[in-house]
């Protein structure tokens, strides 16, 4: 790995601590990639069930006798991975911390599925992989941790001529992160970096430049956004609670009858054709 900078010593720093609280023995739920997989049950008001649910959808729109590639965009401890690989897709993923890809490793040999995988320490702004291998690009909760811009020049190198590339991200919305920010929310939901919250030093929610800059290398980019009155779910819900979402499917109806309501959604998923 390339020399990194000030930012990236950083966040390589944390996510050495934060990979070493990884219980490999956790239940992995593949809920998420099942239910598409086998039109048991959609979410396409979760922006996290939406990320898997058009992984699936692009496997099953594509697969063909030549095993479909996916690129995990910063995999952390390699719960996702695992999933996507259920899938059935050839999985690689890349970390800035080396104690995440022994994560990995050790996650996919618990669960026999070694050879379906490779993984290799890595930064988003220079990953050595040949140019267009793979058919898509899958990253949850990574991009508001990088360069936009260089990560997004490496995602268009890497990606096949037909293929997408899917986040799931944070978005900043001035008026909701106002309140969001204030002195006794912040003190019933603490948003200081820290382990126990998974905030890192120098991670922020991705703005509208950001999304200018994506769009600039991506024009097809195409954003879904989430997470308005679900904000309160974490108020309300059990962190065990593995049902859907009342208030996220409210929130996915009132999207589709008030033009802009969409616009106070702090979750995204974005979509990327090359």
């Amino acid at each position: 790995m390339s020399e990194l900078s000030e930012r990236q010593l950083r966040e390589k720093k944390y996510y050495e601590q934060y990979a070493n609280k990884f219980d490999l023995n956790q239940s992995i739920d593949f809920a998420p990639i099942e239910g598409p997989m086998f039109e048991k049950e959609r979410r396409p008001w979760n922006s996290y069930w939406r990320t898997y649910e058009l992984a699936v959808d692009n496997f099953l729109n594509k697969k063909k006798n030549d095993a479909l590639t996916l690129l995990d965009f910063g995999c952390g401890p390699g719960d996702n991975s695992l999933r996507f690989s259920r899938i059935g897709y050839k999985v690689t993923g890349f970390d800035i911390s080396e104690t995440n890809v022994a994560n990995c490793r050790k996650l996919f040999e618990k669960n026999n599925a070694a050879s379906r995988a490779e993984f290799f320490v890595s930064t988003a702004e220079n990953i050595k992989l040949n140019d267009a291998a793979y058919d898509i690009v899958v990253g949850i909760d990574i991009l508001h941790h990088v360069d936009i811009k260089r990560a997004m020049h490496e995602i268009k190198r890497i990606l096949k001529t037909d293929g997408i590339a899917v986040f799931r991200e944070p978005v900043e919305v001035s008026f909701l992160d106002w309140i969001r920010n204030t002195k006794w929310i912040k003190v019933l939901v603490p948003n200081s970096a820290s382990l126990e919250h998974h905030i890192t030093e120098d991670e922020r929610k991705l703005n509208v430049r950001d999304f200018d800059e994506i769009k600039a290398v991506f024009p097809q980019m195409k954003i879904e956004r989430t997470l308005i009155l679900s904000r309160l779910d974490r108020f309300i819900r059990s962190d065990k609670s593995q049902g859907p979402s009342i208030l996220e499917r409210i929130d996915y109806f009132l999207m589709k009858c008030i033009p802009g309501y969409a616009l106070l959604g702090g979750g995204a998923v974005i979509i990327l054709k090359k």
